[in-house]
């Protein structure tokens, strides 16, 4: 297995989001903190940004601040120091090489912000479990 393959396996294994950035997977940790800096970079909600993402009508630039955030608090949480002292201009031009380029990253954020819009991550970023425990085949019926 390669560096990447092991490194994009570790965050699939938690179910986080990454980008794949010159070769590595950087995982994206939407924390309170992080969501909290997007906003205030940004100047504006968080709810606004997701409809704005999901509408790919964000700019190379504001995509780089909401992953750079989001890698700062994943490297802060896994403890690496190069992902932690992440800056958004050297994330958008790896963005910007990138195989996916700035329309992948954006499908990948924008399904990220949907899950913190609606409730699907804890403060610290982490995605909450799944709300669904067993599935059937037979309709729900009332009475």
């Amino acid at each position: 297995m390669s560096d990447v393959e092991a490194s994009r396996s570790a965050v699939e294994d938690r179910g986080e989001f990454s980008l794949v950035l010159a070769g590595t997977a950087m995982g994206l940790r939407p924390s309170y903190e992080a969501v909290d800096a997007i906003e205030k970079a940004l100047g504006r909600g968080a709810v606004d940004i997701a409809r704005q993402a999901l509408a790919a009508k964000l700019s190379m630039g504001e995509v780089a601040q909401i992953a750079t955030e989001c890698i700062r608090a994943w490297g802060r949480d896994a403890d690496d120091k190069g992902a932690a002292g992440s800056n958004a201009v050297r994330v958008g031009q790896l963005i910007y090489d990138s195989p996916e380029g700035l329309h992948g990253a954006l499908q990948t954020i924008a399904a990220m912000l949907s899950l913190v819009v609606t409730g699907g991550y804890t403060a610290s970023g982490e995605l909450k479990p799944s709300t669904t425990k067993t599935t059937t085949e037979k309709a729900p019926v009332d009475g």
